[in-house]
């Protein structure tokens, strides 16, 4: 199920309920973190450029995804491009108490498909505007879990996708342990 994940961003019969941060963030180090519900069927979590992920907002789910960038049909040459640009977001697949860790994590370097881990009871989000990464930890072992590269050529959003519902409790300032409840598609816990 996490595998199809995703893939599921460009053709879902899901409800996708996309949630982004009311702070863009554009300059140095910003740590936030969350705790999933376990019980939640698929979420998400991660940043993106605030421009793409409103472009994502607005726009149909099997038009646009940050998983799809349809071919244009010209034959301009940029296809065979070799540069590598950093992609637009980055994401943290989560599902039924289980992570999915990306080919490229330090965890996986055996499979290269992914592997999944148990899901930690909070997950830390750091961003580096600066050097363009965003690592994920389990916030309560400090153990880092993946580390990839994001598009920040403008200002960075987090943002968390509920696929078919779920719930999760954000961290907004980790010193002052402020949080509050996000809940999508019915489900909820009370502490």
């Amino acid at each position: 199920m996490l595998f199809a994940a995703e893939r599921l961003m460009t053709s879902c019969h899901l409800s996708i309920d996309l949630v982004i941060g009311d702070v863009a963030i554009t300059q140095g180090k910003s740590y936030w973190a969350c705790c999933v519900d376990p019980s939640s069927y698929l979420v998400k979590v991660g940043v993106g450029l605030e421009s793409k992920l409103q472009e994502w907002f607005q726009v149909p789910q099997d038009v646009v995804s940050p998983r799809y960038d349809p071919d244009s049909g010209h034959d301009s040459g940029a296809e065979d491009t070799t540069v590598e640009a950093p992609p637009p977001y980055a994401f943290l697949t989560i599902g039924m108490g289980k992570i999915l860790l990306s080919h490229g994590s330090a965890l996986t370097s055996r499979d290269p498909n992914g592997c999944t881990v148990p899901l930690p009871p909070r997950i830390g989000i750091c961003l580096d505007y600066e050097q363009g990464k965003v690592s994920f930890y389990d916030a309560v072992s400090f153990r880092e879990l993946w580390e990839c590269g994001v598009d920040c050529s403008g200002p960075i959003c987090p943002a968390f996708c509920f696929i078919g519902g779920g719930a999760l409790h954000l961290q907004e300032l980790v010193a002052n342990k402020q949080e509050r409840k996000v809940t999508i598609g019915g489900f909820a816990k009370l502490d």
